[in-house]
């Protein structure tokens, strides 16, 4: 996704959300409509910090609001009705008041004959996100949070 910078890289944590896609994620091509995808991103961050232990609410409570500042996706294959689909996710870099969250989409089934087949890469992406306070002002990654994500 950055060919000019360092590749980012799956580092422990990793985890793998899983759901069926369902009709209201398709849009009128009868795939999935290309913004759903950040959806999923957000269901598979939002599991892999409950795996390490604590809910992004709490995340929140601790004085840490983690906003999007930049979205990439890269689609390589459609997902349709009915697909059941993985998406891999792991943080892929840690700034001084920032981190990187990289994700994997997959078709582990096709809903439909004619879908893709299965383990088929759909789509790839990252998303940044800055550490701010309640205050919305940036602030230092605090080292609990980068505790959290440390392989255990």
């Amino acid at each position: 996704m950055r060919p000019e910078k360092t590749a980012l890289t799956w580092n422990e944590p990793v985890t793998v959300y899983r759901q069926y896609v369902s009709y209201g994620e398709t849009d009128a091509m009868g795939v999935v409509y290309y913004a759903n995808y950040a959806h999923f991103f957000e269901r598979a961050r939002g599991q892999l910090i409950r795996e390490r232990g604590m809910s992004y609410a709490e995340v929140e409570r601790r004085g840490v609001i983690l906003p999007v500042r930049e979205l990439k996706c890269r689609y390589f294959a459609p997902a349709r009705y009915d697909d059941a689909i993985a998406v891999r996710c792991a943080v892929g870099l840690w700034g001084r008041a920032s981190m990187t969250f990289i994700y994997e989409v997959r078709c582990e089934a096709p809903g439909e004959p004619g879908g893709p087949a299965g383990n088929k890469l759909l789509c790839a992406g990252e998303t940044q996100h800055a550490c701010v306070g309640p205050d919305y002002r940036p602030k230092a990654v605090p080292d609990w949070l980068r505790e959290l994500f440390a392989t255990a």
